[in-house]
């Protein structure tokens, strides 16, 4: 039988890389994987590649959560020590696994496994070993009591596949708690705070459920997920979508760009685009959706006045009297890629991305855009502040929700 109630999770990612310029962002991802299956994150911790700073982290983890995920730390180098600090917080030995090894000769056609490989055979003493079906570090789940500690390898492509293949089932048996359901929306053109001050309401109506926010560059993720046998998080889902209006663009997996570019395909509409300042970001947007092929025939960075003129049709006295940077250019790219292509939609974005080539009449940050369609262009102004890859963000996204506005 099913246990009603929720399990508390803590993640601990190791390396020194971690706390010396790269960015994390596996909790999200963590959330993900974990919410349906009964957990809620409280807490995160990264540690350096010391076999005290991990050991220390893993053990007052275990103290607080019912569940710890340990992310990295497994590979076959001097720095990986994630093994040997799940030992010592739990004190128990490392063995070797004959059988981790059986798995490694034969996926790697090896008769005879070399040092680093057979690093990757130790196992912490009672963990079962979660096959890597696209690297050699070998997962392992521990239990104490009625406390887990699951170790992964670090790269996302090797411990993704985990979950699915052997770790949601390991999970939900060993707590048994009821499966929960998480629902993610997406809106566009609001401020995490305006979204916050929407769904306020909704929130309080559901107390029991758990609700998180999470800010993108010009798009607020929604994510609600709790039990649903009553239907609470069917009606908090109906009530966030009224609530969210036009500015919602979508569920599960969508982007501003599946949204427009779904549209399109149901419509059997075509699109093209011409850019300057976001570089082509938007075309990879685009075209980072299988099957984009179907409604999106091509794009063009235009990044030179010359480039506007002779690829796009820009005319010249439009240059000397307004600018690159200007609603007029604006309107003129996206006409001239929308002929140049035969397309029936087209959008343009120009603009200043920065640090430097701003004035006074024209910041820094300022970017103008076209939406030409079958029945006219459409131009709009933005002013962003941040450095210059959050405002080629921002901008990619606000053109691609202006379009799914535009065709729905």
């Amino acid at each position: 039988m099913a246990i009603t109630g929720r399990g508390n999770a803590e993640i601990v990612c190791t390396g020194s890389e971690l706390l010396s310029g790269r960015l994390n962002l596996y909790v999200p991802l963590f959330h993900e994987r974990l919410a349906p299956l009964g957990f809620r994150i409280t807490r995160e911790q990264s540690s350096g590649d010391t076999l005290d700073g991990i050991r220390d982290a893993l053990s007052s983890a275990m103290k607080r959560a019912d569940l710890v995920l340990a992310c990295g730390g497994l590979g076959p180098t001097f720095d990986d020590l994630t093994r040997q600090a799940a030992a010592a917080a739990l004190g128990r030995r490392l063995v070797y696994s004959k059988g981790c090894e059986r798995i490694l000769s034969y996926n790697y056609g090896l008769k005879k496994l070399p040092p680093n490989f057979r690093n990757q055979c130790l196992l912490v003493e009672g963990a079962k070993p979660l096959e890597n079906t696209a690297g050699t570090a070998f997962g392992q789940v521990l239990t104490r009591g009625r406390r887990m500690l699951v170790l992964l390898p670090g790269p996302r492509r090797e411990w993704e596949p985990m979950f699915p293949n052997f770790l949601d089932e390991e999970i939900a048996s060993f707590f048994r708690f009821r499966p929960a359901r998480l629902v993610k929306l997406h809106a566009a053109g609001l401020w995490e705070t305006q979204a916050e001050k929407l769904l306020r309401p909704v929130m309080a109506r559901f107390p029991g459920l758990d609700f998180t926010i999470l800010a993108g560059p010009g798009t607020v993720d929604f994510h609600v997920s709790g039990d649903d046998s009553g239907g609470d998080v069917s009606r908090a889902e109906k009530a966030c979508r009224k609530a969210l209006g036009s500015a919602l663009y979508g569920s599960g997996e969508e982007t501003p760009a599946s949204a427009a570019g779904g549209l399109l395909l149901a419509a059997g509409r075509t699109l093209a685009c011409a850019e300057s300042c976001t570089g082509g970001l938007a075309s990879k947007l685009i075209t980072d959706i299988p099957g984009s092929s179907a409604w999106f025939l091509g794009g063009c960075v235009a990044y030179s006045n010359k480039a506007k003129t002779e690829l796009l049709g820009v005319k010249r006295s439009t240059l000397s009297r307004h600018g690159a940077v200007s609603s007029e250019c604006a309107a003129e790219m996206a006409a001239g890629a929308r002929r140049r292509f035969g397309a029936d939609y087209a959008f343009s974005v120009t603009g200043i991305a920065g640090p430097d080539g701003g004035s006074p009449g024209k910041p820094v940050g300022l970017v103008h855009f076209g939406l030409a369609w079958p029945r006219g262009c459409r131009t709009f102004r933005k002013q962003y502040r941040g450095d210059r890859g959050v405002i080629r963000a921002f901008s990619a996204n606000f053109i691609l929700d202006e379009l799914r506005k535009i065709i729905k």
